[in-house]
């Protein structure tokens, strides 16, 4: 048995319904109760999360955005791309608060490795398991350095909503296009979902996967001339959601969660819990519930490697050849 959990950054239960996509991450689905960072008055990613795997507020892990010790540091090259170019790209009501629009879109400072939960004797849903954790925001991971997965969302950004400044003057559309900034979100999400595909064929105990994907798209949503964008990628995560569950087997359990909901650019308190168990479902009530519940359900075997699970294990030979062979016939061929 494989509990595999689909972080959906800024899965909004309100959206769900709107958009008739209530039973699409799971046949039950509720809206749970989630906590604002005390200075950008909002729920915050890089907070949430961390209490999400822990199951304890940010008063006990240590785990702030930003606090009133460190002030309201939003300094990032998109602050000032956004800034300078004024009402003709950004409405009014988003320039108000652009600076914490900014933080809650992904302006990131130093980011906490797992070895810092050690450290500070905080029991995480991965303690004791066969875990695969991929791109959780504030636990990062070996696994997400092999793999390419940690970046700075905030700074990638900034260069692909840079501003280019016209003969006379006026603002015009940013560097890059919509459809290539799609794309390169797109792309990111379609890599995790693919390494959860793949994971999902051993035996691991708990696989999870943070996706930034609806996040990013929401908060560009409100300057985007495109009737339905945001919908139009609601219902693309739903068709990733629909291939992992399909390629999970009997007793395997698909969890999606999220830290807030998103709606006109800005973070809401509509987050989400959704599974094809129901009893998961009704027992979490907040973002802090969820490592709890999720802890029963998840199987906790030895720390060895997860080796291929029996429904997809095949008879036959296994290696006939040396790995020397293998790299002098890879040299030979001009690979290496």
């Amino acid at each position: 048995m494989t509990l595999v959990v689909l972080g959906w950054d800024a899965l909004d239960a309100e959206l769900l319904d709107a958009y008739e996509l209530t039973d699409a991450f799971g046949t039950a689905v509720t809206e749970i109760d989630t906590f604002d960072n005390p200075i950008l008055e909002k729920p915050h990613t890089n907070e949430v999360w961390p209490s999400i795997v822990t199951g304890r507020p940010p008063e006990e892990t240590g785990i702030r955005a930003l606090s009133a010790d460190e002030g309201t540091e939003w300094e990032n090259p998109l602050v000032d791309a956004i800034t300078d170019v004024g009402s003709s790209f950004v409405p009014d009501s988003m320039q108000q608060g652009v600076g914490r629009l900014l933080t809650n879109l992904g302006v990131e400072r130093e980011s906490k490795t797992a070895d810092y939960y050690d450290e500070h004797g905080l029991e995480t849903l991965f303690d004791g398991r066969r875990s695969l954790s991929l791109a959780v925001p504030n636990y990062r991971t070996e696994a997400d350095r092999d793999l390419g997965l940690a970046f700075d969302r905030g700074a990638q950004l900034s260069g692909y909503l840079s501003i280019e400044e016209g003969d006379d003057g006026e603002s015009h559309e940013p560097t890059v296009p919509i459809h290539r900034l799609d794309e390169v979100v797109a792309g990111q999400a379609g890599k995790k979902i693919g390494v959860v595909r793949q994971a999902v064929q051993r035996r691991y105990d708990v696989v999870f996967a943070w996706l930034g994907y609806l996040d990013t798209i929401g908060h560009i949503a409100p300057v985007v001339e495109e009737a339905g964008y945001q919908r139009r990628h609601y219902e693309q995560a739903a068709r990733w959601t629909n291939e992992v569950a399909t390629q999970i087997g009997e007793g395997d359990t698909l969890v999606c969660v999220s830290d807030h909901g998103l709606q006109g650019g800005d973070h809401t308190h509509a987050a989400t819990l959704a599974s094809d168990d129901p009893e998961i479902v009704e027992r979490v009530e907040s973002v802090l519930d969820v490592k709890d519940v999720l802890d029963d359900a998840a199987p906790s075997r030895d720390a060895n490697e997860p080796d291929v699970s029996e429904r997809h294990r095949y008879e036959g030979a296994t290696a006939e050849r040396s790995a020397t062979d293998v790299r002098d016939q890879l040299q030979d061929l001009g690979y290496l």
